[in-house]
């Protein structure tokens, strides 16, 4: 029997933070890797950080050159003191419509969960605040992977009244797999996603979805008041869902994985 207290809603790969969801907890530094070999500044949630390597080194393929030369980095993990100077100075440089519309609030930006990524195709000079990231070249093909290695691209023009945000074809968001080919197929934003999930009640009701020959179900619980109690013992091993924090770059995603939403429940993904 999993055992989830309140705290637990508000981690995971899938919690949803915006305006109305600010963040609520934050991530450990023994959770935090760099992103790219050359980047070692620039920090990710670690499952998130292999798997965009992942991503990278499929890109890679058929290529004389490495990847890193034509995409590079621009930000990734931030603290609440380093998003607070990124917002003031912009507010103080850009005014504030523009940096209402591209810089989130203190806490409500999803760089300080360290599953956020702003990528820029490598140019002599990149906009911190809005970097070039087009939709063609070595770019538009990361975007046709990106959703098999979990990740979307967060904020689109066609959802911004969703969002709240403008678009940003530069800023990219782990959610793991196979969620985010789901929110590709059916054209959700996070937002939309969340409230979607909750018809696909764990486990009687969950949502089935293949990849390859690998079937997921996928399936929301209500949290409760204070314990949140989850049956997984015919699933397989109990407990594994943690082991994604300790994931190394040759390993395979645990067979069970649970997320908070950070808004009322947890997203259960079993793969099988």
């Amino acid at each position: 029997m999993q055992k989830l207290d309140k705290n637990s809603i508000f981690q995971g790969n899938l919690i949803l933070v915006n305006q109305n969801y600010p963040l609520r907890c934050t991530i450990a530094a023994k959770n935090l890797c760099p992103a790219f070999k050359y980047q070692s500044e620039i920090l990710m949630q670690r499952e998130s950080a292999v798997m965009l390597n992942k991503l990278l080194r499929e890109l890679n393929k058929g290529v004389s050159e490495e990847i890193n030369n034509f995409i590079v980095g621009v930000s990734g993990y931030r603290t609440k003191s380093e998003q607070e100077e990124i917002f003031d100075d912009s507010l103080k440089e850009n005014g504030r419509e523009f940096t209402e519309k591209y810089v989130a609030f203190p806490d409500q930006s999803e760089h300080q969960t360290g599953l956020a990524i702003d990528l820029a195709e490598n140019r002599e000079e990149i906009d911190f605040i809005r970097p070039k990231f087009p939709y063609q070249g070595i770019c538009q093909k990361f975007r046709i992977k990106m959703a098999d290695f979990g990740f979307i691209e967060r904020y689109k023009k066609e959802k911004q009244k969703i969002t709240k945000i403008g678009a940003e074809p530069w800023h990219f968001r782990y959610v793991g797999v196979p969620h985010a080919e789901i929110m590709q197929r059916y054209g959700m934003a996070l937002e939309e996603y969340i409230v979607w999930l909750k018809q696909f009640s764990f486990p009687d009701h969950s949502f089935t979805w293949w990849k390859g020959d690998r079937e997921f179900k996928i399936g929301y619980v209500k949290a409760e008041e204070t314990l949140t109690k989850i049956d997984l013992s015919q699933y397989g091993e109990q407990g594994q869902e943690d082991k994604k924090d300790d994931l190394a770059e040759g390993e395979e995603l645990p067979d069970i994985q649970i997320s908070g939403n950070n808004v009322d429940g947890f997203i259960i993904t079993y793969a099988q």
